[in-house]
């Protein structure tokens, strides 16, 4: 949904309107698909990843304020927030949208941009994913 124009903008100005993302539930799982993704790519000394989100979705970089439980719970990427281990959809109810995370990020967002008019706040979210994230531990012997 967009919302109206804001006023002129950059060099040289020109008008935009940003829209409202409807599905930040779909973004947080999406993102957090990212970074598992780097995880495995991260397989030698010589590789890391970045995962990068620029947002001017508020819901995205602030808590919850209710305290009832929601599907994607376990993938809120607030400000501060540690994310590590297995992540499950609605209790794990939708085992596709399942992510298991090798390594331990803490989650700082960070101002982006400030644009005149209706949600002109953009903040970004970089997850550096470490070489060897993605590597499984070599398993024990029996």
């Amino acid at each position: 949904m967009a919302t109206p124009a804001s006023p002129p903008s950059g060099t040289p100005p020109e008008e935009y309107a940003l829209r409202t993302h409807n599905a930040p539930d779909v973004a947080r799982r999406d993102f957090l698909r990212d970074v598992e993704r780097l995880e495995r790519f991260c397989d030698r000394a010589d590789q890391n990843g970045l995962a990068l989100l620029i947002t001017n979705e508020s819901s995205l970089w602030r808590p919850r304020q209710r305290r009832t439980p929601t599907r994607d719970e376990e993938f809120r990427i607030h400000h501060g927030r540690e994310l590590s281990g297995t992540l499950l959809w609605a209790g794990g109810a939708f085992p596709g949208n399942t992510r298991v995370l090798r390594g331990t990020y803490s989650l700082a967002w960070r101002p982006y941009a400030q644009l005149e008019g209706p949600a002109g706040e953009f903040r970004c979210l970089a997850v550096f994913v470490a070489p060897h994230a993605g590597r499984l531990a070599p398993s024990q012997g029996v």
